[in-house]
């Protein structure tokens, strides 16, 4: 295995980790489960070396159901393409509530490349603190209404670690020489294209 799909691997454990950790503590508000797919309609962006590692669980696929996971992938790049009229950039966001459903979604609503997710995919659902906006704490709607107080004494110092990591891998990789697309990556362009060359 490449070494910074390694070093990913890691920080995945990491973000599982911190779900975990984050459903602990916030007990039976935690409504996420298989069948709840609500966060896998959520718009977001996601590193060369996370696509990296979906493209080449995609080529791990039998040849029928490739096919048929890379058709329903361009489908969602027209779909989230409408969201965009101006052309989507790098950290372009949309309004909350808008959406299209991910292409790995399976017909029982549940994710169908569960082991190569992004982190993002591991860690949405309890609250997530970000150190570059530390005046917000992002959280799902299905787990906690807006403007409800969130109690966790360990969120911030937990997040922040989970964050660093983050940025160490990112840092890996453009130290490596990792290649960098100029447009935004999601996870339907990383089941569609192999970014797989991407990786030094």
């Amino acid at each position: 295995m490449h070494p910074l799909i390694e070093h990913l691997k890691r920080v995945s454990d990491q973000a599982n980790t911190e779900f975990d950790r984050g459903a602990r503590v916030h007990g039976d508000r935690i409504k996420c489960a298989p069948g709840c797919s609500s966060c896998c309609s959520q718009i977001f962006q996601i590193t060369e070396v996370e696509a990296a590692r979906i493209s080449a669980w995609v080529k791990t696929l039998p040849d029928d159901q490739r096919r048929e996971l890379q058709a329903k992938a361009r489908l969602n790049l027209v779909e989230r393409a409408k969201l965009f009229p101006e052309g989507e950039q790098w950290g372009s966001m949309v309004q909350r509530g808008q959406g299209t459903p991910c292409a790995a979604l399976d017909e029982n609503g549940a994710c169908g490349m569960y082991e190569a997710r992004p982190i993002m995919c591991r860690k949405f659902g309890v609250p997530i603190f970000n150190p570059d906006q530390p005046d917000r704490v992002l959280a799902c709607e299905l787990n906690f209404a807006d403007g409800e107080a969130i109690e966790d004494p360990d969120l911030i110092e937990s997040q922040t670690g989970l964050y660093e990591a983050q940025l160490d891998l990112q840092g890996a990789y453009n130290d490596a020489g990792g290649r960098r697309d100029d447009n935004p990556i999601c996870i339907a362009r990383a089941i569609v294209e192999d970014f797989t060359g991407y990786l030094p």
